[in-house]
C-alpha cells in the first residue's frame, strides 16, 4: 500500500451522497496499528480548507474509503486494497502532525517546498482492509522461458517498473545465485545491499543526482536536457520496488609481496563481480521479475556508500532496479556470430 503514488479517497455527506478524489498519501505503523495521511496541498483554491468538499464531509460523516490498484493491460496480473476507517482533520502542533508531515515530505519531493506543516492534515485510523488480486499474479509472476538458452536470450535491460511489491524470497534467490559465480580463489569478493523502503530510494537517487548533475554540466551539455536525464534516471529508482547494490569487497583477497600481483588480483575480483551479476541477472528475469544494470555507483561510489551506511570497505559498482516491468523496452541487435569470434586457429 505504501508503495503505490496515488489513492482515490471516497467520503459523503450526511445524506449519503458520495465523492470520490485522488490523494497523494502516506502511511504510519504505530504501536495502535497503522495510519493513513493527507496533506491538504497547496494547490490554487478559492475556498478555505474547511471548506473543501473532501474536508466538510469528513467532518459531517467520518467514515470513508480508501482504494489503491495496480492495473495492466495483463488482466489476469491486475491487484487493488480497499481500505476503510474513520478520517479526522489533525491541526499543525496537535499530536501526529509532525510525524505526517515528514512521511508525506519523504515520500513526495514536491512536499518539500509546500508549506503542509502549517496546514492541517487528513488522519485516516481504525483501518479495516480487503485486498484482491488477478488469477496468475502469483510470486512466480508471468511465465519465461525454462531452459538456459532462452533465459540468456530472454533476459532485457527494463527502465519502466510497475509498483508492484516484489517478493523477498525472489530476491534472496537471485542474491544466492550470484553467490555462485567464478570468482578469484573462490574468494567470492562481492556483497549486495538491497534498498526496498521508499524512503532510502528517495534519499538515494536524490545524493546520487546531485553528483551526476555535476558531472553533465560538465560534459557541456544543455541546461534542459540535463533535467531531462535526471528526472528519467530519479523516476526509474522510486518506481522500481527493489534496488540491488552489488558492492566489490576486497579485503579477503590473497595479499601478494609486489604491486603487480596485486593488481591483478584486484582485477580478478572486478571481473568476478560481473558474473556475479550476471547470475543475479539471469536468476531475476527467469524468476518472473525484471531488472537493469545501471553503472552510476561507479562514479560516485562514497555518494552511494554513505547514503545506504555502508560498510567502509565496500566499494558500490552497479545498481540493479528489479520488479516487474511495466513496459517492454526496446532491444538493440546483437552481433553476428562471425563478428564476435576475432580468431579461431
Amino acid at each position: 500500500m505504501q508503495e503505490r503514488r496515488v489513492a482515490r479517497l471516497a467520503t459523503a455527506d450526511a445524506s449519503g451522497t458520495p465523492t470520490v478524489v485522488p490523494i497523494c498519501y502516506g502511511v504510519i505503523d504505530s504501536d495502535d496499528g497503522p495510519t493513513i495521511v493527507s496533506a491538504l496541498d497547496e494547490k490554487p483554491k478559492r475556498v478555505a480548507d474547511r471548506q473543501l468538499r473532501r474536508v466538510r464531509q469528513i467532518l459531517e460523516r467520518p467514515e470513508v474509503a480508501l482504494v489503491a490498484d495496480d492495473y495492466l493491460d495483463d488482466w489476469q496480473r491486475l491487484a487493488f486494497v480497499q481500505i476503510h476507517g474513520r478520517a479526522r482533520l489533525i491541526e499543525p502542533g496537535e499530536a501526529g502532525h509532525a510525524e505526517a508531515v515528514a512521511t508525506l515530505r519523504a515520500k513526495y519531493h514536491h512536499y518539500q517546498r509546500m508549506a503542509i506543516d502549517r496546514r492541517p492534515l487528513i488522519r485516516i485510523e481504525a483501518l479495516t482492509a480487503n485486498s484482491w488480486r488477478g488469477s496468475s499474479r502469483n510470486d512466480q509472476g508471468p511465465d519465461r522461458p525454462n531452459d538456459l538458452t532462452g533465459i540468456i536470450q530472454g533476459r532485457r535491460s527494463v527502465r519502466v517498473f510497475h509498483p508492484t511489491p516484489v517478493p523477498r524470497e525472489l530476491i534472496e534467490a537471485a542474491i544466492s545465485a550470484a553467490g555462485w559465480a567464478p570468482s578469484p580463489h573462490g574468494r567470492q569478493p562481492w556483497r549486495f545491499a538491497v534498498v526496498e523502503r521508499y524512503e532510502r530510494r528517495l534519499a538515494l537517487a536524490d545524493a546520487m543526482a546531485a553528483t551526476w548533475k555535476d558531472q553533465l554540466n560538465l560534459d557541456g551539455q544543455a541546461a534542459a536536457i540535463v533535467q531531462i536525464r535526471l528526472a528519467k534516471s530519479r523516476e526509474r529508482l522510486l518506481t522500481a520496488p527493489v534496488l540491488i547494490v552489488p558492492c566489490l569487497y576486497l579485503a579477503d583477497l590473497d595479499v601478494y609481496p609486489d604491486p603487480d600481483r596485486q593488481a591483478a588480483e584486484t582485477t580478478m575480483a572486478i571481473q568476478s563481480i560481473g558474473a556475479a551479476i550476471q547470475n543475479l541477472l539471469l536468476s531475476i528475469y527467469a524468476s518472473g521479475l525484471d531488472g537493469g544494470w545501471m553503472c552510476a555507483p561507479l562514479f560516485c561510489p562514497d555518494v552511494v556508500r554513505d547514503t545506504l551506511e555502508l560498510d567502509q570497505r565496500l566499494i558500490p559498482h552497479a545498481l540493479i532496479p528489479v520488479g516487474y516491468a511495466a513496459k517492454d523496452p526496446v532491444r538493440r541487435e546483437r552481433l553476428p556470430l562471425d563478428r564476435l569470434i576475432a580468431a579461431w586457429d
